[in-house]
């Protein structure tokens, strides 16, 4: 009997917050895997700009490695703010002299 009343009032939770968690999933993915292909986008046409404009593989790996560090690193900078900011204080603060 608990068990059904645990999965009626997860039906009606699901009922009344459905479509809110929905949205907020897809925004989540819109936030998250759109600058994500959008950066494999951009490292793709580097990469055959390379090869057509220079002819070396090695030079196309080189370019598509660079967009995708910049641009990378330009549409997820807050995020890694965040990261640093945690890893900081979250290091053992003892001191040792």
């Amino acid at each position: 009997m608990r068990t059904f009343l645990l999965i009626l009032l997860m039906v009606a939770l699901l009922a009344l917050f459905g479509p809110t968690l929905v949205g907020f999933i897809m925004s989540l993915l819109a936030v998250v895997v759109v600058p994500l292909f959008v950066v494999a986008l951009l490292a793709g046409i580097a990469f055959v700009v390379g090869i057509a404009l220079f002819g070396s593989t090695v030079l196309a790996v080189a370019i598509a490695s660079a967009v995708l560090v910049l641009v990378g690193f330009s549409l997820f900078w807050p995020v890694l703010l965040i990261a640093l900011v945690i890893w900081i204080f979250s290091r053992n603060r003892t001191q040792t002299a």
